[in-house]
């Protein structure tokens, strides 16, 4: 995932020095895992030939001594990279949250903004009635007045980030620029014009902000993270209502009938039936025993459980989608980070024309209107505001969106890789039809026997001979003890024959035949009934694709995807079938999990942008390297979590296509705000240059123009604007 976000490989093992018996590396990576150097030290020693191993984390730095009778550089060096892909993901979280705490530290909530709008307003107020005039508004009163000084204390926070900005950058920013517009505006007398300036931009921030806020609250409410409190067993056994924050890994708590849980950990003792739709996606209610795991966010919907706990707090895997998907700074979308590059460098030109205007017309005024006037404000936060929206639209509707870049990445997508078993298909066998072999015998007398050699079976397929013979009204007969062999079939004794369900291999080698030719079903599982040495019937069983699958890529052709292909582990007769099924263009059949990434990897190097469709568990490889992963409905809850960049909570495909029209929403809604950005400023600077409009004028003409924006992108929140359909 490092590789796909940063656009490198920062796990990438590169040489620095290649003797006999000693290589050493370089991983950019290693930076963020100060905390691991001894854990990855060990990993590496454990290898064979290797003799010494030293870890130097703060100068990215690998070095490795070996027996060279033993291993070679090319095979120490791969051995380095397997080692160093099991901690990409600790250095994934760990560059996240160095991001975010910076993050934090810029920004201010919307409570914030509003106290200061309405600080803003009551200087305005009070400066323009009661106390205009005052005493101390004599010689002075260009910085003394309640205008003059309520504008430089509400830009104190811009002052600060303008200091930074030189320091980190050595080059001024768009807050630089701000803070000299006011205090120009001030040396000129026009203090409103500075409060105005300030007001207009608290707005279009507020704005933002409150998307952003909104976002993570639907986050949590989606999630259902609000209760913070557990049943903690004591020591005596007492058990004790207390704050999570009380509660350690460990420790053991329980839970009721109609609670929520607020800890991951293992079941100890007891059995419930819980929801856990709000995590894993699935729809019906689990039922969980003594060593099931169970995740915070989730509900006992019935029973009482014992539980270990594992994870509390930040730990829990509830909490951690939380954080990911706000963990944005290194998720950011292309155009975003181009965004904000292309607004800083526009500064400098605000300035290069307030020297211009002033060297060209002597007007102080007109000079000021330059610095007043400027790009980045309206840029940045339409753009922000425009990924926040739409991740919020998607997280009401039950999809997580890890990050604005995977919107892009979405958008410019022109193939989509489906895995089978479980996304698009149901993930549960059926029987779709019944041939007899015997004609001395109905089908409803062939099912039993069948249901009562599959009984005790815990096969798939056993589970769905046992549904069909039920919805035929088959009955279960008196039966011996049922034998298995795995990956062949079941036997049992009713009134003394042999019943044999299994495969024709298992036919074959107990001596069972058929008395006329075996006729296979294309793409559909065949099982064989047996009774001594007669094949009486076969049950053919299909996993069947999903509501709406067909609909779904027939959609994503629609908007432009050019190349939909289903990767399977399925034998080929299966894949081909359900390929036929749904309208895919092609299928990759019998593939192991390290095949999915390599079928993806392949694509990527012809210059595809690939969008996998997952569930979560053995495509977890192929999910880290697409351009953009898909859980669909995902089944396993951590997996999906660390792998995939889009987490879908509900079992229909539809969501994928409508996820893209989103996703093309948003960059359509991004390239507009760009050009009312430029357009509108570009003829503010003409007009303040050119005409006498005043300072007040070009500060509402330009602030004015990023609320515009902002308000674009705040439909998004709302989409689509004008389609009566649900979207999403």
């Amino acid at each position: 995932m490092l590789k796909r976000e940063s656009n490198q490989n920062w796990m990438k093992a590169r040489v620095c020095l290649s003797l006999p018996g000693r290589l050493r590396l370089t991983a950019t990576g290693l930076r963020f895992l100060p905390d691991n150097g001894r854990a990855l030290a060990e990993a590496l020693a454990r290898f064979g030939g290797m003799r010494r191993v030293r870890v130097n984390t703060a100068v990215e730095s690998v070095l490795l001594e070996y027996d060279p009778e033993r291993l070679d550089a090319q095979a120490a060096q791969e051995h380095a990279e397997m080692a160093l892909a099991r901690f990409a993901m600790d250095a994934m979280r760990a560059r996240h949250g160095a991001s975010t705490s910076e993050d934090a530290e810029a920004g201010m909530s919307t409570r914030q903004l509003a106290r200061r709008l309405a600080v803003n307003a009551g200087a305005l107020l009070l400066g323009n009635t009661a106390l205009r005039g005052a005493p101390w508004s004599g010689r002075l009163g260009k910085f003394t007045s309640v205008q003059a000084l309520i504008s430089l204390g509400l830009s104190w926070p811009m002052a600060k980030g303008a200091a930074r900005g030189l320091r980190r950058e050595l080059r001024p920013n768009a807050d630089f620029l701000t803070v000299t517009s006011i205090v120009a505006s001030l040396l000129l007398g026009n203090a409103n014009s500075a409060l105005m300036i300030l007001a207009l931009s608290d707005l279009a921030e507020m704005m933002t902000s409150y998307t952003i806020e909104r976002t993570r609250s639907s986050i949590k409410k989606m999630l259902s993270v609000e209760d913070e409190n557990a049943w903690k067993v004591l020591p005596d056994g007492r058990v004790e209502r207390c704050p999570i924050d009380r509660i350690r890994p460990g420790d053991e708590v329980e839970a009721h009938t109609g609670e929520k849980l607020a800890i991951d950990g293992a079941i100890i003792s007891g059995a419930a039936v819980i929801d856990q739709s709000a995590i894993t996606g699935e729809f019906e209610p689990a039922e969980k025993t003594a060593g099931d795991e169970v995740f915070a966010g989730t509900v006992v919907k019935s029973g009482n459980l014992r539980i270990r706990v594992a994870k509390v707090g930040d730990q829990t895997v509830v909490s951690r989608i939380v954080g990911m998907v706000e963990a944005s700074e290194l998720k950011k979308a292309p155009i975003q980070r181009y965004a904000d590059r292309f607004s800083n460098y526009l500064v400098p030109l605000n300035f290069l024309l307030c020297l211009t205007v002033w060297l060209v017309t002597r007007n102080p005024q007109k000079a000021l209107k330059m610095l007043v006037i400027d790009y980045s404000c309206g840029i940045k936060l339409s753009t922000a505001t425009a990924f926040s929206a739409a991740i919020n639209t998607a997280v009401r509707k039950g999809v997580l969106i890890k990050g604005g870049a995977y919107i892009e990445q979405m958008s410019n997508a022109n193939t989509v890789l489906l895995d089978k078993t479980g996304t698009i298909t149901e993930g549960r066998p059926q029987v779709v039809s019944m041939r007899m072999y015997a004609h001395d015998m109905d089908e409803r007398a062939a099912l039993s026997l069948a249901m009562a050699a599959e009984e005790t079976s815990a096969h798939p397929l056993a589970s769905a001979i046992l549904a069909y013979g039920r919805k035929l009204g088959a009955e279960i007969p008196a039966h011996g003890e049922t034998v298995t062999e795995v990956s062949r079939g079941s036997s049992t004794e009713v009134d003394g024959r042999v019943v044999r369900v299994g495969n024709l291999r298992y036919m074959a080698e107990n001596g069972v035949r058929a008395e006329e030719a075996i006729k296979p079903i294309e793409g559909a599982i065949a099982t064989y009934v047996g009774v001594d040495k007669r094949i009486i019937a076969a049950l053919y069983a299909m996993d069947r694709p999903r509501e709406n699958v067909r609909r779904a890529i027939n959609s994503l052709r629609y908007d432009g995807v050019g190349d939909i292909e289903l990767l399977t582990g399925d034998m080929e007769p299966q894949a081909r079938a359900v390929a036929e099924l749904v309208g895919a263009d092609g299928y990759q059949a019998q593939l192991l999990p390290e095949q999915k990434a390599e079928a993806v990897l392949k694509l990527q190097t012809q210059g595809n942008g690939v969008v996998m469709v997952g569930d979560g568990i053995n495509d977890a490889p192929a999910l880290a390297y697409a351009d953009v992963g898909v859980s669909l409905g995902s089944k396993s809850t951590d997996i999906a979590i660390e792998t995939s960049d889009v987490v879908i909570g509900r079992d229909d495909p539809m969501m994928i296509p409508e996820l893209r029209r989103l996703s093309r929403a948003t960059m359509r809604i991004v390239r507009e705000n760009f050009a009312l950005v430029v357009g509108v400023n570009s003829v503010g600077l003409i007009l303040g240059a050119a005409s006498g409009i005043s300072v007040m004028m070009s500060a509402l003409l330009h602030n004015m123009s990023t609320i515009l924006v902002v308000a674009n992108s705040l439909r998004l929140m709302f989409f689509p604007p004008t389609e009566r359909r649900e979207m999403l």
